[in-house]
């Protein structure tokens, strides 16, 4: 490994760490009025073995009894810095722009709050942009008190599907999805969520809450979306 891409993972990791130590599990809301979202059924491999690999994974990305899972072959290099301005999930009819988050003041990851951008998806400036090294993180909310939010439909995501996403500088990314995962909050692995086998290849995690308690009335989970990037299209000719 490279000194640069030794940099890199260390940089990768301190944010995972951090993210340990802010114990942050995402977007719990109490909400007046529950609307039932789709429950996210676990499938896929988190970590699929590439065009030469043996095949074996460990517990963390084991498949599911029952599940899918896409193989990875080889894909695009990664891209420079440039922060990510929509994304799209055309099988379930997902499209937001994407503003960009960092720390709440307590050191956890922010939501967005109320107000216009309540209701988009956004990006944690501190992973890196889509279709740079590593995982880009997007998160959003799935319901709020007004009801059912940006990720509401996520839950009916599969391994195989695609995930759009435009940058800044023009470039139109499209991720496939390996796996989907919904953890209790109180369990979360954030080692998994925020890293990967292998920190230099492109890859995105979409974040939001599940398993809503009406107890409690909160959400005492969070699925986790993995999917890694598979085409760089060119500068969007739209106005």
């Amino acid at each position: 490994m490279s000194a640069h891409a030794r940099h890199r993972q260390g940089v990768l990791w301190t944010v995972v760490l951090g993210a340990v130590l802010a114990g942050v599990v995402l977007l719990a809301v109490a909400l007046r009025a529950q609307v039932s979202a789709p429950t996210p059924q676990s499938a896929g491999r988190i970590d699929p073995p590439g065009p030469s690999a043996s095949g074996r994974a460990g517990p963390a990305t084991a498949e599911p009894s029952g599940g899918s899972s896409p193989t990875r072959r080889q894909g695009p290099a990664p891209l420079g810095a440039s922060r990510p301005q929509t994304i799209a999930i055309p099988a379930i009819g997902i499209t937001s722009k994407v503003n960009a988050i960092g720390l709440a003041d307590d050191g956890a990851i922010a939501v967005p709050q109320p107000g216009p951008l309540l209701d988009q998806a956004a990006w944690f400036k501190n992973s890196p942009t889509p279709g740079q090294p590593g995982p880009a993180v997007i998160e959003g909310h799935v319901e709020t008190e007004a009801g059912p939010s940006v990720f509401f439909e996520l839950g009916k995501v599969e391994p195989g599907q695609k995930i759009l996403v435009t940058r800044a500088d023009g470039k139109r990314l499209t991720f496939v999805v390996d796996a989907v995962r919904d953890y209790l909050k109180s369990e979360f692995p954030t080692e998994v969520v925020y890293g990967a086998k292998d920190l230099s290849k492109p890859a995105l995690r979409l974040i939001t809450c599940s398993q809503f308690d009406p107890a409690t009335r909160h959400h005492e989970g969070n699925q986790v979306v993995f999917a890694h990037l598979t085409h760089v299209g060119g500068r969007s000719t739209a106005s």
